[in-house]
């Protein structure tokens, strides 16, 4: 084995870990809303202007961060992006107002735009080796490791945030702090002949890369929102019954059991995909619908117990669905882009799901000056029903493709 394949083993083995590790702040994802609600005294409508604001922003820079990223190359735009993953913990963890919560959510935000690269730097190197069927598999397991990661986080979380409510950010600022350590260990197979193509040619639309792009942004962006309303949502019901301190473990009892989902979605993942194929995307979107229909009903239920359950179901079967949403459609868009375009299309992929998060977050923010969060989920459960058709539409692109 020579020095190159070494190298490539080392990062091939290494991705996974990174990359899931790196997926998102793995206790922000469990005490979030808790955290900015209670701790920083954010109301649930700034707390959805941080994601609108965060977002715009993000938006507006894309032409900036395509030209870092060409500049840097993969291998260093994945070091920055975790490099702002650290900034944005840290602002959010220790700012005292809505501004610099603001700023860290923003280098939070664009982080993955950068961070977006690993998955072809993990491609290009499967391609040198000619196993670029082994992508979907790889990509999954690091889904795995960090559905696994925020599982055990989850279990933790309430009870870690009860003995200090900063303690489960500063564990964040520690893990950002490992990824950046053993980032080191990545490496990207270089092309020679590939050079010049990758310097001339341009990134072209077609019908399908366009309805990846259209239903990701649709799909992923809509259950991100309504994953963060949802657990207001929840968290206010039990507010109501029950004290914070209770809330905090109830939310977090919750949430562990929606990661345990994540988790055997992760592992059912392949046998699934194998068996369906390109209806998976389907089933996808109608788990959505069911998931935050099952939220909404949970809310008439007069047993206070009933209702968790049943709302607890509904925010298990969002989790559920997160991972293969990415991972299938991520390998759809990569099959059908050139490997000279895939920085370009990877950044208007990973763009898409903010685009349709910051339109959302911004029409939540408004709504919730004059109604209640209840009929953010009605929107919710409207829009998901409506991209069905669109989903109806990339199954039969994708099907005629192959």
């Amino acid at each position: 084995m020579n020095e190159i394949d070494k190298k490539i083993k080392i990062s091939n083995k290494i991705y996974p870990y990174i990359s899931g590790l790196s997926d998102d702040l793995l206790f922000w994802a469990a005490i979030n809303t808790i955290f900015l609600t209670t701790v920083k005294m954010l109301s649930a409508s700034q707390v959805s202007l941080l994601s609108a604001i965060a977002g715009l922003v993000t938006i507006l820079s894309q032409s900036i961060v395509l030209k870092i990223i060409k500049k840097l190359g993969n291998i260093k735009s994945v070091r920055l992006g975790l490099l702002m993953l650290l900034i944005g913990a840290t602002l959010i963890t220790f700012g005292d107002n809505f501004s610099i919560i603001m700023i860290g959510e923003i280098f939070y935000n664009m982080a993955f735009l950068f961070k977006g690269m690993d998955s072809i730097i993990l491609r290009r190197n499967l391609k040198y080796l000619k196993r670029e069927e082994d992508f979907i598999k790889i990509q999954n397991r690091s889904s795995l490791i960090y559905a696994i990661a925020t599982m055990i986080c989850s279990f933790i979380a309430g009870y870690i945030f009860n003995i200090s409510n900063y303690l489960p950010m500063i564990l964040c600022i520690i893990i950002c702090c490992i990824n950046i350590a053993f980032s080191s260990l990545l490496y990207e197979v270089e092309f020679k002949e590939e050079i010049n193509q990758y310097k001339s040619k341009a990134f072209k639309w077609t019908k399908v890369l366009f309805l990846i792009v259209i239903v990701y942004g649709l799909l992923y962006g809509t259950l991100e929102t309504a994953q963060g309303n949802g657990k207001i949502f929840m968290q206010y019901f039990m507010q109501n019954h029950e004290s914070l301190e209770k809330t905090a473990i109830y939310l977090s009892i919750i949430i562990a059991f929606s990661r345990i989902s994540r988790v055997i979605s992760d592992l059912l993942f392949n046998k699934i995909y194998n068996k369906l194929k390109n209806k998976f995307i389907i089933l996808l979107n109608v788990i959505l619908i069911l998931a935050i229909s099952f939220i909404i009903a949970g809310s008439f239920v007069y047993s206070k117990t009933v209702a968790m359950i049943i709302m607890g179901l509904g925010f298990c079967m969002i989790l559920w669905a997160r991972d293969p949403i990415m991972n299938f459609l991520k390998n759809a868009l990569l099959d059908n882009c050139s490997k000279e375009t895939q920085q370009t299309a990877m950044l208007k992929f990973n763009l898409s799901r903010r685009i349709v998060r910051c339109i959302l977050a911004t029409m939540v923010s408004l709504i919730l000056l004059k109604v209640d969060v209840f009929y953010i989920m009605i929107l919710f459960l409207v829009l998901a029903l409506i991209y069905l058709n669109i989903t109806l539409k990339l199954y039969n692109m994708l099907n005629t493709n192959s």
